[in-house]
């Protein structure tokens, strides 16, 4: 293969999609040793692609300014393309398949720009090669970092049969010394005779969140076993009081809402356990894992395990038996109950925790 190729991967958000979207990257890498592989990424999201070592050159997009008036940001966008166009890409790959990332794929001036056939939001429109998808929306069964995958194989960036023989993995960017005192600090008391949990209970979406009754029954069963960290942001310790019930133990940690992108990441190295819906925190663990370490629990209720487990030995997606509605990828219940999120049973995650950790 020619490896001094200049490739731009247009994956602007969110977090979980980035991860799924690096091994992209990654296989570029694999197969294009001494290519340029640059990103453009979303400014909240930048913490994942700046430094990484995956990543020749990074451009960040300001996002959360540009969406709050598109038609007056035109100026400030052309003029963040114009900075990208003269890179002179040979290609442009919009893994998102959206109108933001459509737009910067659009005007990034690649020769040849690559997507999947059923982006949204017309993204295809500015395309010129549309991969078919082996599976259609709503994805139940094709795993999404494949279904990444497949735009290389698909427009014959790597042939089949290399793909066949890749395994799939990603690197984050290390951690800088002041990021690793600062979680020292903040896990100073942490006791290393046990295991270290990672329980980030939040998420965006509403029936993505476990019955939270089920969450303390859970704590109550291993709260004694090992240290358990809460992370997430400072809107979730309500839901993580509640499931603590405000008890006082030595063995709890609560970070939410004092760890920025990296300083989670690097709390998340530190786990032997990550248990939490299909959110940001089972996905950045699967850009963490080093000798089997940490293994990931996910919780599905709206969203298919199938697509989403993160990869890897030991790693499990829950309910470990497919409820009859379940996946429905919908925000909201359309039946209004919610049944999905009491599928899981504490018990259930409990018993596979005692299986892995022989507690």
């Amino acid at each position: 293969m020619n490896t001094e190729k200049k490739f731009l991967i247009v994956r602007l958000s969110a977090i979980g999609d980035i991860v799924h979207s690096l091994t992209v990257a990654d296989c570029l890498r694999t197969f294009y040793p001494n290519a340029q592989i640059d990103w453009v990424v979303s400014d909240k999201c930048r913490g994942l692609i700046e430094n990484n070592p995956l990543i020749n050159n990074v451009y960040v997009a300001d996002i959360s300014k540009w969406r709050k008036n598109w038609l007056f940001s035109i100026p400030e966008i052309i003029k963040f393309t114009n900075i990208i166009k003269k890179k002179n890409y040979d290609y442009a790959l919009d893994v998102q398949g959206l109108f933001k990332s459509a737009v910067i794929t659009a005007l990034s001036g690649a020769k040849e720009k690559i997507g999947m056939k059923d982006g949204r939001e017309f993204s295809t429109i500015i395309l010129d090669k549309k991969v078919e998808p082996i599976e259609k929306r709503p994805f139940k069964n094709h795993h999404i970092i494949k279904r990444n995958l497949d735009i290389l194989t698909g427009s014959n960036l790597v042939t089949k049969e290399d793909m066949a023989n890749y395994i799939p993995k990603i690197e984050l960017p290390p951690s800088s010394c002041d990021v690793v005192e600062k979680i020292n600090n903040l896990l100073k008391n942490i006791d290393k005779t046990k295991p270290v949990f990672v329980f980030a209970p939040a998420t965006m979406w509403e029936n993505k969140h476990w019955d939270v009754n089920e969450w303390q029954k859970l704590f109550q069963m291993v709260k004694n076993s090992a240290n358990i960290i809460f992370t997430g942001v400072k809107k979730d310790l309500k839901l993580i009081n509640t499931i603590i019930n405000c008890e006082e133990n030595k063995n709890i940690f609560i970070l939410a809402g004092k760890t920025n992108m990296e300083e989670y990441v690097e709390v998340l190295r530190r786990a032997d356990l990550i248990l939490s819906p299909d959110s940001g925190a089972s996905h950045l663990g699967f850009g963490v894992i080093k000798n089997g370490k940490p293994k990931i629990f996910t919780l599905f209720f709206a969203t298919s395990k199938n697509v989403y487990t993160p990869l890897g030995e030991g790693n499990l997606g829950f309910p470990l038996k497919e409820p009859a509605c379940a996946p429905c990828h919908k925000r909201k219940c359309k039946k209004g109950t919610m049944e999905c999120t009491k599928y899981i049973k504490a018990e259930d995650v409990y018993s596979e925790i005692k299986k892995s950790f022989n507690l």
